[in-house]
């Protein structure tokens, strides 16, 4: 999903630099829309510094990303637990992964989710306070046995009707984890005002609503904002413009440097003759397309993302994904509003490049 550098002089640092995926990334140069690295580097006038959080997710990929990047990666996030309805923690982290982890400095704050974004999962625990109380009490109990930075909450497809109580189970967890030096964290759907006739498809009542940016602020120590899957967009996974609503709505109410900005690292493809979306991937996906089609490149400056364009039976198909200058212009809209840093999901479906938009 990504491209840089400068074009066939580079091909050698090129081959160097973006490692298994250096066939892909070299395409990409070929394909003439290659920047210098001064070009897509996020704005020098600003050395403000930034936490980069990146959630993941067990595969082969997203292992050879940390193993590849350990010095650009301060938090790594696994999605491995869960609460089951029943209230109890499930999950765990593959031994190898936390000592890599632990051996590279990387603070490690794995995410705890209502299993499978359950009904049941979550309407049982946060209607019982009992529940709770030994809910939090493991999630004290397996970060002291693994040495975990901490949590983050990441409870999902809640009715807005739980607003309170989701809040309420929050401020529970923020005191005895911090009681016990652990950080907390929480993420959220993005929203962009709290009318929820500004959202599609019911969506305000149906998964977005749940989230009191100020209360759940007032308890986590940052939160991660998933402004990805923007439910407007027939383009990016993000549109610019949106991000920005997202930002601004947000930094009302939560305060800047508790903002963490979600940034998506995965692609969205459309049909350009029925403008359906027909598909979500990674640098594999694209890895493919390329090898079986011809592919042309482009760059929109009004979204700040990159997209290409195939025929496949005389149908054409569009991607757009992120490559290191649109990660820099969002790495920017960091710095400029002093936020807490980035949330980006995932590891391993990233391309290589974007790792020169985060250098510090």
């Amino acid at each position: 999903m990504r491209n840089d550098l400068m074009g066939k002089n580079n091909i050698g640092f090129i081959r160097k630099h973006f490692g298994f995926f250096g066939r892909v990334t070299l395409a990409f140069a070929l394909s003439g829309m290659m920047l210098p690295l001064a070009a897509i580097a996020a704005p020098a006038s600003s050395s403000l510094s930034y936490t980069r959080f990146f959630y993941y997710r067990d595969s082969v990929r997203a292992r050879q990303s940390l193993f590849a990047h350990p010095d650009l990666i301060d938090v790594l996030a696994p999605q491995s637990y869960s609460f089951n309805i029943a209230g109890k923690l499930t999950g765990g982290m593959r031994a190898n992964i936390l000592r890599f982890a632990k051996k590279h400095n990387i603070k490690v704050m794995p995410l705890v989710t209502n299993r499978k974004f359950s009904k049941g999962a979550y309407q049982t625990l946060l209607n019982d306070a009992a529940m709770q109380d030994s809910a939090i009490a493991s999630l004290v109990a397996e970060a002291k046995k693994n040495n975990y930075w901490g949590w983050q909450f990441d409870f999902e497809q809640m009715d807005a009707s739980y607003r309170d109580l989701y809040s309420a189970f929050i401020k529970k967890a923020a005191d005895a984890l911090k009681q016990n030096n652990l950080v907390i964290s929480v993420a959220v759907i993005a929203q962009i005002s709290d009318n929820s006739g500004d959202y599609p498809n019911d969506l305000w009542q149906k998964t977005i609503g749940v989230y009191d940016y100020s209360s759940l602020a007032s308890s986590a120590d940052f939160i991660s904002v998933m402004s990805y899957d923007d439910p407007n967009s027939t383009g990016p996974v993000a549109e610019y413009s949106w991000l920005k609503q997202v930002i601004a709505y947000s930094a009302k109410l939560i305060p800047h440097d508790k903002l963490s900005l979600g940034i998506p690292l995965y692609y969205w493809k459309w049909n350009n003759a029925t403008g359906a979306r027909v598909g979500i991937g990674g640098r594999k996906g694209i890895a493919n397309v390329i090898q079986k089609h011809k592919v042309a490149f482009h760059y929109s400056i009004e979204h700040e993302a990159p997209y290409l364009t195939y025929w496949n039976r005389a149908k054409q198909y569009v991607i757009w994904y992120e490559n290191a200058r649109s990660v820099a212009k969002k790495i920017g809209l960091i710095k400029e509003n002093h936020l807490h840093g980035f949330s980006a999901w995932a590891l391993g479906l990233e391309l290589s490049s974007v790792y020169s938009a985060i250098q510090r």
